[in-house]
């Protein structure tokens, strides 16, 4: 049988005993709660910094695709510019030297028709005599022997005219080359662009 004791003498219920065995528990308490908002924070801290990564990166994205949008904003306007000032700059030059380019055709011309028995110049009526003069200079320092004709057609633009001969010709003509550049500007920058 147990015995049991109805008095404990030896146990001390001081306030201070019990203080001993609650600073120990009090300690462990505490750095338990400590660990566990650590943990807490590193979670939240994780999730902040999710969150703003996540906000960088569409921000990136949005001023990468407006900084896109306004080069090609830039580039547009440029290859614009660059039309129109060398339409301007083309039509000055068709002003004072209206029959460079046509020289520079009648000299590729003669350097593959040199053997060819004629040559036929078709230019604007108003400057057939520009022109014969012109052609036979050219073909003198050419040596062409053939056979040179010169003829006016009113439906040929200042500046333009065909050349031809046995075996090819050229075709000088300033309003389809400027329609091919812009052509091939719209190609590039997109449709519409190369409008004035």
């Amino acid at each position: 049988m147990v015995s049991t004791t109805k008095f404990m003498f030896g146990t001390d219920f001081r306030e201070g005993g019990r203080k001993a065995a609650g600073e120990a528990d009090l300690a462990a308490a505490r750095a338990e709660g400590f660990r566990a908002g650590q943990e807490q924070a590193h979670r939240e801290a994780q999730s902040q910094l999710a969150g703003l990564t996540g906000q960088l990166a569409r921000s990136a994205e949005r001023l990468f695709a407006q900084e896109a949008a306004r080069t090609a904003a830039i580039e547009e306007h440029a290859a614009h510019v660059a039309l129109v000032t060398a339409k301007a700059l083309a039509g000055a030059a068709l002003a004072e030297k209206p029959m460079a380019a046509l020289a520079g055709a009648i000299r590729e011309a003669l350097s593959h028709a040199r053997t060819a028995p004629h040559l036929v110049l078709r230019v604007n009526e108003a400057v057939v005599e520009q022109a014969e003069e012109l052609i036979r200079k050219l073909a003198a320092e050419h040596g062409f022997a053939g056979k040179l004709i010169v003829l006016g057609q009113a439906d040929i633009v200042p500046g333009d005219g065909r050349i031809e001969w046995a075996e090819g010709g050229f075709v000088l003509d300033s309003q389809q080359l400027s329609a091919l550049v812009e052509q091939a500007v719209a190609r590039v920058f997109g449709h519409g662009q190369a409008e004035p």
